[in-house]
Formats: structure tokens, sequence, C-alpha cells
């Protein structure tokens, strides 16, 4: 009876094995498959030293996979970005952010990353994606002047344009800014955006810091906030102000991104780093349940 109950304790174990090697194996299948199909280029590294990468990263830079692996992800960014990514790897910050990196070839490519923690015993791994930007941020005219604000460089760019005074109070604005606040030229100009409640009450302090920099000077950088359109759709945008001289006067140059798509990239990244984190992490769980179970078989044998 006693040796009955061994040898099925012992079956049972081997069975238990088998299973945990099965589910491993499915598991390794279900990475490798996620990781030849998925759009963004993924790098798992180690203390910056790239474990694991996919096909689409090495399509981005140019490379082979087999040449990718096992070098520094720092060599891959370009030097302007060195300090930016590694302050965010080692800080574990999981913002989204864009960066150039170095292809192959040397020429440098904008690309959005977003990188997250992974826990691995007292240690732990960094999961990082890289997306192809979509930011082609067409330079605006250094010095607008009032005969050539109808320029169609103004009217027609791309990204909503406006001039304003010293108040904030709309003069000019193109296409893409009517479009985007949906006005009608009459109806912005000679108002702000605080009188055509564009903006979030609590956006405002942000706006009016930013229009005494312009008035002393100073540029501002990009900034995000969220407009509210005459139909009352909000749409996240990115501002960005500078002075400008017209006719000796001061007058406010702005530049105004619909961020729309850029956030759905975000979350797309996002989204894909915590499905290939959940696996990452299975795969751990499963290696280490297959360890166990064999290591108890060579005990036993």
């Amino acid at each position: 009876m006693i040796a009955d109950k061994v040898e099925n304790t012992e079956n049972k174990e081997s069975v238990y094995s088998k299973l945990a090697k099965v589910a491993l194996e499915e598991c390794e299948e279900r990475f490798r498959i996620l990781m030849e199909t998925i759009k963004e280029g993924v790098v798992i590294h180690d203390r910056f030293k790239i474990i694991e990468t996919n096909p689409a990263f090495a399509e981005l830079l140019g490379f082979k996979l087999a040449d990718i692996l096992g070098r520094d992800v720092l060599e891959l960014i370009a030097p302007q970005s060195r300090d930016l990514i590694m302050d965010k790897l080692l800080g574990g910050d999981e913002g989204s952010y864009e960066v150039s990196v170095r292809r192959k070839d040397g020429t440098p490519v904008a690309l959005e990353f977003c990188s997250r923690v992974i826990p691995r015993g007292d240690d732990r791994i960094n999961l990082t994606l890289f997306r192809q930007s979509d930011n082609k941020i067409q330079a605006a005219p250094e010095h607008p002047a009032a005969s050539d604000r109808l320029d169609p460089l103004f009217e027609y760019a791309p990204d909503a344009y406006y001039l304003a005074d010293e108040t904030g109070t709309f003069i000019d604005v193109n296409k893409a800014a009517r479009e985007l606040f949906g006005h009608k030229k009459e109806f912005i100009i000679g108002k702000s955006f605080l009188k055509l409640k564009i903006l979030a009450s609590d956006q405002i302090h942000k706006a009016a810091r930013n229009l005494a920099l312009n008035i002393f000077g100073k540029s501002t950088k990009s900034e995000e906030y969220i407009i509210q359109r005459r139909d009352g759709h909000r749409i996240p945008v990115a501002i960005s102000t500078r002075p400008a001289k017209v006719n000796e006067k001061t007058l406010l140059f702005g530049i105004v991104r619909d961020i729309t798509e850029k956030k759905k990239t975000e979350e797309a990244l996002h989204r894909a780093v915590k499905e290939i984190e959940s696996l990452v992490e299975e795969r751990k769980s499963d290696g280490d349940e297959t360890g166990q179970k064999s290591n108890k078989e060579a005990v036993k044998g």
C-alpha cells in the first residue's frame, strides 16, 4: 500500500512537471508570436544591456535582430537624448516621451518611447517600447508681419496658428485654428482664450503665466491643455508661444497642435507594455514552477 502511494505520488509529480513544461512552452510560443507581430519596437534590457528585442525594433533602426542583442541600449540613442532616457529608465518613469534614435547608417529618427520596470526576484529588468513618432512640427515663420499674416504659409499651415496682443486677445487666426476652436474668424478676433471659454478654469493660471513670459520676451515650451470647442467637444492640445515684433509692437505668436492621435498612441503603448509585461511575468512564473518540479524529481530520483 505504501509503495503504491509512493508510486502514485511520483506519477502525479511527473504529470505536474510535464504540465508545467507544456505551459511554459505554450507561454514561450505566445510570447514569440506577440514579439514577432507587434508593430511597436520592443526592447527588454537588464541594466541597459538588451536581452530580448523584436523584428519591429530592428527594422526601425535598420539592423538585423542578432546585431542588437547584447548591446547597450544607450548606444542606439542619439547623444542629445541619452540623459533623458537614463533619467526615465533609472527613475521608473512610465510616461511617454519623444527621443532621437540613431539608425545603423547614422541617420537620426524620432521615436516615442515608454518603459516599465518588471521585478525579477531581488532585481529588476526594463521593458521598453519604441514607436515611430508622428510629431512632424512644421516650422513657424520667424517674424510674421501685419502685411503677410494672410500668407498661405500662415493661413494653410497644418497646425493652428494665431497672433495675439499683450493682453492675450486674438488679432488673427488661421484656417486650422478656426476649425480647431469651432468658431468663425469674426467671432474669435477681439476675444481671448478666457473670453472664448475655450480653456478650463484650472488651466487659466498656466496660460496667464506663459502670457507673462511672452510679454517679457521669452518663448514658452509646448505645454498640454484641454480645449473645449463650440460644440462642447473636448480636445487635448499642445500650445507653444513666442513673442514677435510687428511694426515695433510685440505680438504673441502661438502654435496649437491637436494631440489626440498622440494620446491614442500613448494609450496603445501602455496597453502593449501591459500585455508584454504580463507574458514576461507568466514566463518567469512558469519557468520557476518547472524548475521547482524538476528539483523535486531530481531529489526523489
